[in-house]
């Protein structure tokens, strides 16, 4: 059995079809692959997008140096100037 879906004609919001909403004025029926095209794509087709997005790029972290733990003095007073002893 295939489920009936309604889309919204202004935002297009899809909704599973009952009567009530079946009865807006804005709301139309669309089949499924409409509502949900990407599960109407073929399989094969997929595979192929997937493959050609996989690139050699290194995106490793490993090199990146930590922050220096060092700062300045003036810095430091500034920050602290108007809190309580």
């Amino acid at each position: 059995m295939t489920q009936r879906w309604l889309k919204h004609a202004d935002d297009g919001y899809i909704f599973g079809w009952t009567p009530d909403l079946s009865r807006n004025p804005k709301l139309f029926e669309v089949t499924e692959e409409e509502a949900f095209p990407e599960r109407s794509v073929p399989k094969e087709l997929v595979k192929k997008t997937r493959a050609k997005r996989a690139t050699g790029l290194d995106i490793s972290t490993d090199d990146i140096p930590e922050e220096p733990k060092y700062t300045s003095p003036e810095i430091e007073a500034d920050a602290s100037r108007d809190l309580p002893e």
